[in-house]
């Protein structure tokens, strides 16, 4: 029962990770367009989008403490790697699709890291272009000015 409602718990992380990513990619797209009102509409969605994935989190550690205390696993860290190595032999059929299940939040998370990189990629630029502009604007003898205020 607890392992079912570990798949089912994770199933929704994957579909907060899904939109967290597709948040990141309009975040992306509205600071190529330069578009200020998107921009805040999608950073108002991902604080939402993080904070399910937090409350997720925290409701997936809870049932691994569960199932921990259930199979008297002596887990010295209550993570879903952990219990699948300890607690392999308890979960009979449901093995394959909580392995299944995790193998695809892990590749989740890894694509959230990559678009977060160009997030991060492309504020950068954005940033350096403000600065350019702001010196071809102020002139080059307030230099000091600009570097402060960007």
């Amino acid at each position: 029962m607890n392992a079912q409602i570990l798949i089912a718990s994770l199933k929704t992380q994957e579909i907060n990770l899904d939109l967290l990513i597709e948040a990141l990619e309009e975040q992306k797209y509205a600071i190529i367009r330069n578009d200020y009102i998107a921009l805040e509409e999608v950073i108002i969605n991902e604080q939402k989008i993080l904070k399910n994935i937090t409350r997720e989190e925290t409701s997936i550690l809870r049932v691994i403490k569960e199932i921990a205390q259930q199979f008297s696993l002596d887990l010295k860290v209550y993570s879903i790697n952990n219990l699948i190595l300890y607690g392999k032999s308890y979960f009979g059929k449901e093995l394959n699709e909580l392995e299944k299940v995790r193998a695809s939040v892990r590749v989740k998370v890894l694509k959230t890291k990559n678009v977060n990189m160009q997030l991060k990629d492309v504020i950068e630029f954005s940033r350096n272009l403000m600065k350019e502009t702001m010196m071809m604007i102020a002139g080059q003898n307030k230099h000091t000015l600009v570097n402060k205020r960007v």
